[in-house]
């Protein structure tokens, strides 16, 4: 077997062709002639088969098996990250159809060279038991389990380094993730604190966000206990912009990991330090596993985590604040962990808090060993803008911003919404500005509707239902229009959505 062949761009996207999944092929040991024709259509079609009779079953699968420990021995010393060895007859449709070793890697994994040596080893094993009638290719596909995959992950049973944190927390049980509704998965927002009723089943868990997120205004009524005027939604997480963007930020970090192990960019003959080619093929490695759980949710229908159950109707109430909130009853098949163990958690990064914040970071109570935080009980609407020396820091993990903080405003503001109809709703709200320190970071952005802000202590305060900031502008020197953040974010406090789900029937407590 010549070591130094190299298969061309044509032989590797093409050889597998007829097979369902078209895996690309990485290296083989066999010489057989690649045929291909003008085009896909013209081109002769392979397929797979059982092996059927022939003297490797016995000695592949009889225990103790030399061949099969000498196989696994040979993809163990040069660290190939495997998926499956399969013995199967490959072949052209109406050909004679070989037996091969089948050897499948994950995508970009394995280079051709190296694919070349574990191929002519492979082969040399084959050799050695009587089977040279056997050939070895390796090709790239992963392993999948075949059943519903849950939406929502259990986000401390899927360890990554913490480049890849930010991308699986979009997949995970904590708050803070983006949630859009079934039918209009474009429009989203932030998935908000767990709820359960007062005493009820601890399986029955409620996700809390705003209303505007699953409805449109012009999407009049409510869905309460005594008056269900509105249709119920499915909700997703991971909703389609939010997906686009995490894909595409994988995909880049995937490929430029995958140049410095091609060798791209450097002159003949020069190559880069071990340290770097191992942490690109760590890379490669893991940004793979991950996109893997993006590619199993590709379906809309794969991303549901629950089904909006209650939604108030869009007023200001008696008490002068807005009504704006929906519960979302979680469906137990689409999260890993039990529902009854769900906890209200917000990752929070403490390097990333000292080097904004400094000091800030010892004023933070019970940040776990994961690095989350977990909120439990609240504070008292009457306690947040009192007394006026005191100054309240709070925060927020919100879909567009991640987790930021900022101060409240001890007096409250007074914010003027008209509704579809032309009617103005004036209610009072609470006012959040950014902290005041150097790279400081606005507090919400467009997206972070539904967000639950906590205090230091680990205290549920609000939820974010929006805020004031200056129309939509051209950027300066750039030709697209910028979305700015808000300068100041306006949330509804706990206690007081509490009292108002109460007053509809609804008698609720945090998780």
């Amino acid at each position: 077997m010549d070591l130094t062949r190299r298969p061309t761009e044509h032989e590797r996207d093409w050889f597998y062709n007829g097979l369902f999944s078209h895996p690309k092929l990485v290296a083989r040991s066999s010489f057989t002639p690649f045929e291909y024709g003008w085009d896909d259509w013209s081109s002769p079609k392979k397929t797979l088969a059982v092996v059927g009779e022939h003297a490797i079953v016995s000695q592949w699968n009889d225990e103790p098996s030399s061949l099969r420990n000498q196989i696994l021995g040979i993809l163990a010393r040069e660290k190939v990250n495997w998926q499956a060895i399969d013995i199967l007859r490959i072949g052209y449709v109406g050909e004679e159809m070989p037996v091969i070793v089948s050897i499948s890697v994950l995508a970009d994994t394995l280079t051709w060279e190296m694919g070349n040596q574990v191929a002519f080893h492979c082969r040399n094993a084959l050799v050695e038991h009587g089977f040279d009638d056997v050939h070895c290719e390796i090709k790239e596909s992963t392993l999948v389990n075949l059943a519903s995959t849950p939406a929502v992950l259990q986000q401390d049973s899927h360890q990554h380094r913490p480049f890849l944190r930010p991308y699986m927390y979009q997949l995970a049980d904590q708050l803070g993730t983006s949630i859009a509704s079934l039918d209009q998965p474009h429009r989203e927002g932030t998935k908000g604190i767990y709820l359960r009723r007062t005493g009820g089943d601890p399986d029955e868990v409620f996700a809390l966000t705003c209303r505007h997120v699953c409805y449109e205004e012009s999407e009049t009524g409510c869905l309460l206990p005594r008056e269900k005027s509105l249709p119920r939604k499915s909700v997703i997480q991971l909703p389609q912009r939010t997906r686009k963007a995490l894909v595409a930020d994988l995909e880049d970090l995937k490929y430029q990991s995958a140049k410095v192990l091609r060798g791209d960019g450097k002159a003949t003959g020069e190559s880069y330090d071990d340290k770097i080619i191992t942490e690109c093929q760590q890379n490669v490695n893991e940004i793979s596993a991950v996109l893997q759980h993006f590619t199993l949710r590709e379906a809309l229908e794969a991303r549901i985590l629950g089904d909006v159950t209650y939604a108030s109707e869009y007023a200001v109430g008696s008490s002068g604040l807005l009504s704006d909130w929906c519960l979302i009853r979680l469906r137990a098949d689409s999260h890993e962990r039990r529902l009854s163990e769900l906890s209200n958690r917000v990752y929070i990064d403490g390097k990333e808090l000292e080097r904004l914040f400094g000091a800030i970071l010892v004023l933070i109570k019970d940040l776990d060993h994961d690095g989350t935080l977990h909120i439990q009980g609240i504070v008292a609407a009457s306690k947040l803008q009192n007394p006026t020396r005191f100054r309240r820091t709070v925060g927020m993990s919100g879909r567009t911003s991640g987790v930021t903080f900022g101060e409240v405003n001890q007096a409250k503001s007074v914010v003027r919404r008209v509704s579809h109809d032309g009617t103005p709703l004036i209610s009072r709200e609470v006012g959040v500005v950014a902290e005041e320190r150097p790279k400081c970071d606005p507090f919400a952005r467009k997206g972070d509707s539904g967000a639950c802000v906590f205090d230091l202590e680990g205290r549920a305060v609000g939820m974010v239902s929006g805020g004031i900031k200056r129309e939509k502008v051209l950027k300066e020197d750039h030709d697209y229009i910028h979305d700015l953040p808000a300068d100041v974010t306006y949330f509804t406090p706990m206690e007081s959505i509490l009292a108002d789900m109460k007053a509809c029937g609804l008698s609720m407590e945090i998780v």
